[in-house]
């Protein structure tokens, strides 16, 4: 009899803890705008394999590709409120987030290059920013995934110098400094979903679309607008952030994995990123007869000069920014 009763107690104890390890089973869920055949699906395959093993099970991730989960806009809003756990996106999508620190993120040709970026990410002056996020309930998981390799712009007609800008319909994300950018080289800026670009191309609401290199053949635009320039108007990273609602959630050996994961995302979307440049390239030209166009940016740069300084006198970009960075630049 007492052996019938130990049986039940154990039986009864394995029940528990198997009840209980189930109920501990949390689905994270990440968006994503982009979609299949990007780096970033290499990269968050990886990411997903990397915590769902290092986890044990404990903790699953839920793919959302193609803004499946919303738009940047809507997904910032949604990490605030812990709606939505994860998302992975360029960091100019969090500019609303800490606009004076963000200002020069996106400002065409200001930080000629990812190193020269990187340091600025790395300054006091940006931490300010990490920590107004923070305080907005976002945490960044990592930041040094390099977008790219470089940005391009891809157009329904050639550009092949900067007088071919005045004028141009092109379609812009939501960040007031990338669009003052490009409507002071003259564009007409447009806001159309990303997802509606194909479209916008195909029937002529806009002429152009400004991305990283990487994007463009795993969206197809080249079989609606065939030039593709490279004006490498600014450095990109590519992070992952959470929800802090989410991150408080997690055990402390949980919330060491995922920040691993994610950074060994970042080396994978990194080598993704430079490794399908070329193939990409040779494959649009083979496939949609895409001209692949190199020019001086120097003249970009220049038309631009005048606009850095009008920004700090109107208060857009501060002088803090604006001297935090000239610190860092090459000389």
């Amino acid at each position: 009899m007492r052996k019938l009763v130990h049986l039940a107690v154990l039986a009864v104890t394995i029940a528990s803890l198997t009840f209980g390890r189930a109920q501990a089973v949390q689905t994270l869920r990440l968006n994503e705008s982009l979609g299949p055949g990007s780096a970033e699906e290499t990269a968050l395959l990886q990411f997903k394999e990397d915590v769902e093993e290092s986890s044990h099970g404990e903790l699953k991730i839920a793919l959302f590709f193609q803004d499946q989960l919303g738009n940047p806009q809507s997904s910032l809003e949604n990490l605030m409120t812990g709606s939505l756990d994860l998302y992975s996106g360029a960091l100019e999508y969090y500019e609303p987030l800490a606009r004076e620190e963000f200002s020069c993120i996106s400002l065409a040709y200001f930080l000629p290059d990812f190193a020269t970026l990187q340091k600025y990410l790395a300054s006091p002056t940006f931490m300010q920013a990490r920590d107004k996020i923070l305080q907005r309930g976002v945490r960044f998981l990592e930041m040094d995934a390099e977008r790219g390799p470089y940005r391009v712009i891809v157009s329904t007609k050639p550009i092949l110098s900067v007088a071919d800008v005045p004028g141009l319909k092109l379609r812009m994300y939501p960040n007031d400094v990338a669009v003052h950018s490009w409507q002071n080289l003259g564009a007409v800026t447009l806001q159309v979903p990303f997802g509606q670009t194909y479209l916008g191309l195909r029937e002529g609401v806009v002429q152009a679309v400004t991305v990283p290199l990487s994007v463009v053949r795993s969206v197809k635009f080249t079989e609606v607008a065939k030039y593709i320039t490279a004006i490498k108007e600014y450095p990109q990273v590519w992070p992952i952030s959470i929800s802090e609602v989410t991150w408080k959630k997690l055990t402390p050996d949980q919330q060491k994995l995922m920040m691993d994961a994610a950074a060994d995302a970042s080396k994978t979307y990194t080598a993704a990123t430079q490794e399908h440049a070329i193939n990409d390239i040779n494959a649009m030209m083979r496939e949609n007869q895409a001209v692949f166009i190199q020019l001086d940016t120097a003249q970009f740069r220049k038309k631009m000069e005048p606009f850095y300084q009008q920004l700090t006198k109107d208060g857009t970009m501060s002088q803090s920014v604006y001297d935090a960075v000239q610190q860092i630049l090459p000389h």
